[in-house]
């Protein structure tokens, strides 16, 4: 097989694959709503060929970059996976995804993510779970009564985003595998004509006007004269910022019934509800991550505030430039990340390193893993490999 970049022109032949396989419709005379994003989703798109030269499998590598320890890293997102039916097992997706990582590396990136199919399936190419959020519902009245000086404020596609972007950032630094978004995104994602579709958009400033929260939300019924409450995206500074949200949200409490959100790990929603048994939570996984540069990657993560030095031994079958040992040797505000000779003193493959370097789990917990083998200097390695908050909006 042949594995490329698509031509302009195979585009439709894209979407024809990814319609087949999802059980989606397609229509070629149905003109794309926004050209400039279909021209951003030609550039993405790679495709393995057969030797007559059909399209037999497709993805996409959108040019992501997320927040680890916060700081800006390239974070490509592998999207739209699908091979048809006749080339499944064939290694026309494991080369596809192999070129991606060649590529990615190439162009400096140090993260990948993708929401998957298979947690099962993606673990074997090195992607592990990036995070989770907690689905949140509760009866509006039940939120405790929020009493902060403000205001609150609709916006409206075409308006200045300055104050959306502000509060977003300072929310996003905070976790890692968020995305970094760049100006495509936001245009792709704050376009809905409130008087066209449900998607609704306010932002909420203090009394010294200044932007502490925003929410993207839209009611769906569930029955007769009947909405709930859902948010899509939402973002917030500090806890000033929390109860600014709580402050958008109660002022739908005559309109509508629950609340339904997907909030991080840390956020704070039992605090904020008069009865907890009506309080309904559940977990959901928001994708997998997978480090492609780990030189970078420990360059970039958050070091212990004492000095220390710890050797990382990385087996990696498929970014084979990463299966080093590595050296990282830490001083303040100083790191030094090198290839060496020495011993290891930890051992582990793709998907358990992507887990330690994000810090989804910490070293302690991840020592169930099979694909993790402790040697010496345990003390240092428990104070590198932290837990940290990690959570993403973003679906792709």
């Amino acid at each position: 097989m042949q594995y490329r970049r698509l031509a302009r022109e195979e585009l439709n032949e894209l979407k024809k694959l990814q319609s087949i396989v999802y059980f989606m419709k397609y229509d070629e005379k149905e003109e794309a709503s926004s050209a400039w994003l279909d021209e951003l989703r030609w550039e993405s798109s790679r495709g393995a060929f057969t030797d007559e030269g059909k399209l037999a499998a497709v993805m996409e590598i959108i040019p992501f970059k997320a927040y680890l320890d916060g700081k800006a890293v390239g974070s490509s997102g592998i999207a739209g996976v699908a091979a048809l039916l006749e080339h499944r097992r064939g290694g026309a997706v494991k080369t596809l995804l192999k070129n991606a990582y060649k590529e990615m590396y190439e162009k400096g990136d140090v993260m990948s993510y993708l929401y998957p199919f298979s947690h099962e399936y993606y673990r074997k190419y090195g992607y592990e779970q990036g995070s989770f959020s907690n689905l949140a519902k509760v009866d509006i009245k039940q939120l405790k009564e929020v009493r902060i000086p403000g205001y609150t404020k609709q916006y409206f596609p075409g308006e200045c985003m300055d104050d959306i972007k502000s509060v977003y950032a300072d929310f996003a630094r905070n976790y890692n595998c968020c995305i970094a978004r760049d100006e495509w995104r936001w245009k792709q994602l704050f376009s809905n004509d409130p008087y066209k579709t449900k998607e609704r958009i306010f932002v909420r400033y203090n009394e010294d006007k200044k932007p502490i929260a925003y929410l993207r939300m839209q009611a769906n019924q569930v029955a007769a004269y009947t909405h709930d409450l859902v948010v899509i995206e939402a973002a917030w500074s500090g806890a000033e910022g929390i109860l600014g949200l709580l402050a958008i949200v109660q002022g739908y409490s005559g309109d509508l019934r629950k609340l339904e959100m997907d909030v991080p790990g840390d956020f704070p929603i039992e605090l904020l509800v008069k009865e907890n048994w009506s309080l309904e939570i559940s977990r959901r996984r928001t994708g997998m991550s997978r480090i492609i540069n780990i030189e970078k990657a420990l360059e970039t993560i958050r070091k212990p505030s004492e000095p220390g030095r710890a050797v990382i031994g990385v087996i990696d079958e498929y970014a084979p430039w990463n299966t080093e040992n590595w050296a990282v040797e830490w001083n303040g505000g100083d790191c030094g990340v090198s290839k060496t000779g020495e011993e290891a003193d930890i051992v582990c493959e793709a998907a358990s390193l992507s887990q330690l370097v994000t810090g989804y789990l910490p070293l302690g917990s991840m020592m169930v893993r099979s694909d993790i083998s402790v040697k010496s200097n345990e003390e240092v390695l428990g104070k590198l490999f932290v837990k940290k908050p990690c959570f993403i909006w973003d679906r792709f």
